[in-house]
């Protein structure tokens, strides 16, 4: 498998999961990925942050053994494959091919899909802190036209 398609199906994957948890999870009483509006430092170095409709943004770790097999073919240049994937197959011809195997490691970040109930309670609790704050600016404009 190529490693662009690990990568790709490796997320598509994670992200079908959570959403397909939600509901279940909701049913018992939980929430499978609520929507956080702030972005707590913690020392757990996988969560990234929240983007402003509240999704969670994880850093999925890859750490990966690739192969790259370069071929003497017409092709020509070298693919990136993801180790321990096995290819079975001949060709006739004459060809030279090398192979070496070496390790990846990288983070993508990735927002989840975020449960809608939590959401839009997280939507509500926005906006009604930002009609506080539009509350407090102008009692202060206000306070400081009176004088």
């Amino acid at each position: 498998m190529d490693l662009k398609d690990f990568v790709k199906e490796t997320l598509v994957q994670i992200s079908v999961g959570v959403q397909e948890s939600i509901e279940a999870v909701r049913e018992s009483g939980g929430y499978a990925n609520p929507a956080a509006l702030s972005n707590v430092k913690n020392d757990n170095t996988s969560h990234f942050g929240s983007m402003g409709e509240g999704q969670n943004v994880f850093l999925v770790d890859f750490d990966v053994a690739v192969t790259v097999d370069d071929s003497s073919e017409v092709s020509g240049g070298g693919k990136l494959k993801v180790a321990g994937i096995l290819s079975v197959g001949g060709e006739a011809g004459n060809n030279s091919k090398s192979s070496s195997t070496n390790r990846v490691s990288f983070k993508i970040p990735l927002a989840l899909p975020v449960d809608p109930i939590s959401g839009e309670e997280a939507k509500q609790r926005r906006s009604r802190e930002m009609q506080k704050v539009n509350e407090g600016l102008e009692s202060l404009t206000r306070g400081l036209a009176g004088q």
